[in-house]
This record gives structure tokens, sequence and C-alpha cells, in this order.
């Protein structure tokens, strides 16, 4: 069973950060501490389709890929994928691109939420602010 589990790590360190905005168990350092851990995974190990540009006219690959920075098994798909995201003029692309499908869709929001938990508990715990 953990074989089948721990793969996963990162959504049951999300849920954790959730429970612990939720509670205000863990203090603002814990929550801060599962909200990176769990933006680590979302950005590179949440399995989730490539998404590269391929040649056909509009179109992406369909090809399994770890997490939302990296691409698939082609090299040139890793270049176009992260590309895609820190480069892109265009953000209604790369937004449609982040939100294809419910499995990439839920991987971005993932990522966002961790990234702004990730930023506010950061700055309460260094600043002081918060509770514990």
């Amino acid at each position: 069973m953990l074989k089948r589990i721990l793969p996963y790590w990162g959504l049951i360190a999300f849920v954790l950060a959730i429970t612990g905005w939720l509670t205000s168990d863990f203090g603002f350092s814990g929550v801060a501490a599962l909200s990176a851990l769990s933006l680590l995974w979302f950005l590179f190990q949440a399995p989730n389709p490539c998404g590269a540009p391929i040649r056909a006219a509009s179109r992406t690959c369909r090809n399994n890929a770890r997490g939302l920075l990296r691409g698939c098994h082609l090299q040139q798909h890793k270049w176009q994928r992260m590309r895609t995201f820190f480069v892109h003029p265009r953000l209604r692309r790369c937004a449609a691109q982040l939100f294809a499908n419910p499995v990439t869709g839920l991987a971005s929001l993932g990522a966002i939420v961790t990234m702004v938990s990730t930023v506010i508990t950061s700055t309460l715990a260094l600043t002081g602010k918060g509770g514990s």
C-alpha cells in the first residue's frame, strides 16, 4: 500500500497544509514548509500530460509527463514546456495549457494555491506576525 501512496506525497503535504490553514495547528512555519514541499511536488512530480506544442496545427503532446514544468521523454518537449511557462508572450495561451484538462488543471491550481500559501506563511513567519 505504501508503494501506491508514496508517489503522491505532495498531495498529502497539500492536504496537511490546507488543514494547517484551517485549524492553525501547525503554525505559520509548518504551513509554509508543507506548502513549499507541495509546490515542489506539483511543479516537478505531479503526473499530467506533457502539453508541449507539436507540429500539427494547434495541438499539444499527449505523452505522460511528471510535473508542470517538465515535459515528456522527448528532449525538445522539455525545453518547449519550460519556454511556454517562462518566456511565452501570450498569457491566454499559457493559461489554456495550464488548464487544458481536469488533471492538468488540478495540478496547476494546486501549484498556484501552494505558491500563494508559501509566500503568505513565510512572510508571516519571518515578520513574527503569526500566532505560534
